[in-house]
């Protein structure tokens, strides 16, 4: 009897055991190795992405870029933005295509319009700029001059250019070109709000360009010029400013207001904001004016989008 009792208590136990065991493994285990399986199989499915199929041909033409074979390198840039419009690598592209085209700007071998000049007795940089119908800076900038000073005999590169520009408030953007062809692209760090709805494009110009340092204008040429204040002023009660671009001021962790109130959230996206305001305007990093500078003068036309 006893015999007995203890056979059907052991059957018990590995009824109970043995059905919670199975539907634990049901409950908990089970989806886990699924869901193990399912992702094993999600992943094994996952096609392998397919190279950019410019990236190569951009990174060589990059290095030619690089290695100063700017006409080969313009050319190549162009041909692979013209086939390679929806590439993730696009803006580098274009990055790319500025640099070798601003840097052909200045050169015969990749402008037509750049002459070579032969300095004479008498002559300064004002004096071949009137003659040539360019101006001093852009001539200086040409030949990397260190200052105004010529040498009689000294060969010159002479650019006689006939740039524009666009300027995109939307985009934020500010495109040199030259003769209505694109030169090179510049990222606006800020320009007036863009109308909410399609407008006419606006079509304004160059105004005058102001070099200052501190109240007084200086002029190309004066000892204060090369560390002058930039502007490009544009027909309208518009402007072209660059400032140096600085990260904003981060409060400190743990300050609190005048009133012993901790500082916000909102306290702090206010004060970063404030550290990081722009005067008004098309305003551009400093470097980027500096380079703009001596491509435009009075009249330049202005396209506004």
């Amino acid at each position: 009897m006893r015999t007995f009792k203890t056979v059907i208590l052991l059957l018990l136990g590995l009824l109970i055991f043995g059905s919670g065991g199975y539907f634990g493994y049901q409950l908990f285990i089970k989806p886990g190795r699924m869901e193990k399986k399912e992702r094993a199989a999600a992943i094994a499915a996952t096609p392998t992405p397919t190279p950019d199929p410019g990236a190569h041909e951009l990174q060589r033409l990059k290095s030619l870029r690089a290695s100063g074979d700017n006409v080969g390198a313009r050319d190549g840039l162009k041909a692979w933005i013209s086939t390679h419009p929806q590439s993730p690598f696009l803006k580098e592209a274009r990055h790319e295509l500025g640099l070798a085209n601003y840097t052909l700007l200045f050169q015969s071998t990749g402008n037509p319009e750049v002459i070579t000049y032969t300095v004479i007795k008498g002559d300064s940089l004002a004096k071949i700029a009137a003659k040539q119908k360019s101006n001093a800076e852009l001539i200086q900038k040409a030949n990397s001059l260190p200052g105004i000073s010529l040498q009689i005999g000294q060969q010159l590169s002479i650019p006689s250019l006939k740039t524009s520009l666009e300027l995109d408030r939307s985009a934020k953007s500010l495109t040199l070109l030259e003769q209505g062809t694109f030169v090179k692209e510049y990222a606006l760090l800020s320009s007036p709000v863009a109308p909410s709805k399609p407008v006419p494009a606006i079509n304004t110009k160059v105004l005058d360009k102001i070099a200052s340092a501190g109240s007084k204008r200086v002029a190309f040429g004066d000892k204060a010029y090369a560390q002058s204040e930039r502007i490009v002023l544009l027909a309208g009660n518009s402007s072209i400013v660059g400032v140096e671009p600085t990260p904003p001021a981060i409060p400190p962790l743990n300050p609190s207001t005048p009133n012993d109130k901790p500082l916000t959230k909102a306290s702090v996206t206010t004060a970063a904001s404030t550290a990081s305001t722009f005067p008004p305007g098309y305003v551009l990093s400093k470097e980027d004016l500096f380079e703009i500078f001596p491509l435009v003068s009075r009249n330049t036309p202005v396209i506004i989008h």
